[in-house]
């Protein structure tokens, strides 16, 4: 076994093979014990969180679009940001980024060992909060590879919610919100209000949080809590199509322009904290950034897209994508749910586009059976596959030329359709 392989083997074992890098069986304490175990860890490890600039991005959909352009975008003013995203397409690698490109295998393995020989066997954690989980650890040891990388800058997506999450552990000089829709709906509360309050606890008194456009209820609740907290709001607006040209992005889709007005506003708020953005150099500054597994298209006859859309608000930021993008072409779309998402609210803004649906079971223990999503699909023909590869063969298949393939439902499903494309691990973003 490589070095990498027995540190990443090493990691897994604080999480639950069910639930995934964000639960331990072993921890205590309940969600609100997140934070507290995963402060520990980052002063056992010496606090080099304090030493940077840290944002915390938090929301439902395109926090991680939008994490990936504030560091994009800082990179552009020679400033050196870490990066610190949620989940994985193709390897663990990449939810840890410094100036765009993901931690090699030779580096995640010494901070891993680093990170062993400091807390030691067992973890030094009081017994009232148990063991830490994967995803603590991750961003333990994030911040430190961030420090020792010499950055100025930690952009930290949020995983659960805000309030309990453990990047919450860090203090933010600046925080956004972006876009909330349902999603986590058993930890966080089934209405978008209670959502936005969890979301509102990476808010902090006296200091900026950038607030991306939302439904009404959830910006009502966030701009609430922002008093309530004593946060100072800047709310922005989607940039228009010619301030978009302007900063070259080129990551698709209508709702991509809203996540890039956030992460210039959360740019635009760092200076105030000394750090040297330059908005003149503004200009392009996206141009290079890609972020695979986001309304992706794979050039070819026809054109597959793979899109990670995995509740309500990403499915119909998806189905705007597509028909804008595509209009009055077939979809036929590769489909596979986990368990613990709301199958019915992805599929009900991506039905009617459906010329033909291949479902399938994403890998893993979560997986929504396949037939079972089967039952819940009517009116377009359904097929069952045993695997991805048997879904994509079969949409590749049955699609003309003028037809467009889409592969989404869950981030695990994308992950394994690129591996099947052949399309390398996307070790730079930029």
């Amino acid at each position: 076994m490589s070095a990498f392989a027995e540190a990443e083997r090493w990691l897994f074992t604080f999480s639950d093979p069910r639930r995934g890098v964000g639960w331990n069986p072993a921890a205590r304490g309940g969600l609100e014990a997140n934070v507290r175990r995963t402060r520990i860890l980052l002063d056992t490890l010496g606090a080099s969180d304090r030493t940077m600039t840290c944002v915390l991005v938090a929301g439902t959909k395109g926090k991680g679009s939008t994490a990936a352009m504030i560091a994009a975008l800082l990179s552009a003013s020679g400033v050196r940001a870490g990066l610190a995203t949620k989940p994985h397409l193709q390897t663990y690698r990449e939810r840890i980024r410094v100036d765009g490109g993901a931690i090699s295998e030779a580096a995640f393995a010494a901070r891993v060992a680093a990170l062993r020989a400091r807390i030691g066997v067992p973890v030094p954690l009081p017994r009232d909060v148990g063991l830490p989980t994967t995803f603590e650890l991750t961003t333990a040891l994030a911040v430190a590879h961030f420090a020792a990388e010499g950055c100025t800058v930690a952009v930290l997506e949020v995983g659960l919610g805000g309030r309990y999450d453990a990047t919450n552990a860090c203090d933010p000089h600046v925080s956004v919100v972006t876009s909330i829709s349902h999603d986590h709906t058993a930890e966080l509360g089934t209405s978008l209000r209670a959502i936005a309050r969890e979301k509102a606890g990476v808010m902090r008194p006296g200091r900026v949080v950038v607030i991306a456009p939302q439904p009404a209820a959830a910006r009502a609740t966030l701009l609430g809590e922002a008093a309530r907290t004593g946060a100072v709001v800047r709310q922005v607006r989607p940039l228009s199509a010619r301030d978009a040209d302007r900063t070259g992005l080129r990551l698709r889709g209508a709702h991509q322009r809203a996540n890039a007005a956030a992460a210039l506003a959360a740019c635009t708020e760092l200076a105030e904290h000394g750090v040297a953005f330059e908005r003149l150099r503004v200009a392009g500054a996206l141009a290079p950034l890609r972020w695979p597994g986001r309304f992706e298209i794979i050039a070819g006859t026809p054109p597959i897209v793979l899109d990670v859309a995995h509740n309500d608000g990403s499915a119909l930021a998806l189905a705007a994508a597509l028909r804008g993008e595509f209009p009055r072409r077939r979809v036929h779309l590769v489909l596979g749910i986990m368990r613990d998402k709301d199958a019915r609210a992805v599929l009900r803004p991506l039905l009617p586009l459906a010329a033909r649906i291949e479902v399938t079971r994403p890998r893993g223990p979560r997986g929504l059976d396949a037939a079972e999503l089967a039952r819940g699909i009517r009116g377009r023909p359904v097929r069952v596959h045993e695997d991805v590869a048997h879904a994509l063969a079969a949409a590749r298949t049955g699609a003309g030329d003028r037809d467009v393939i889409c592969v989404t439902g869950s981030v695990a499903l994308v992950g394994e359709a690129r591996d099947l494309l052949r399309l390398p691990v996307l070790e730079r973003l930029w």
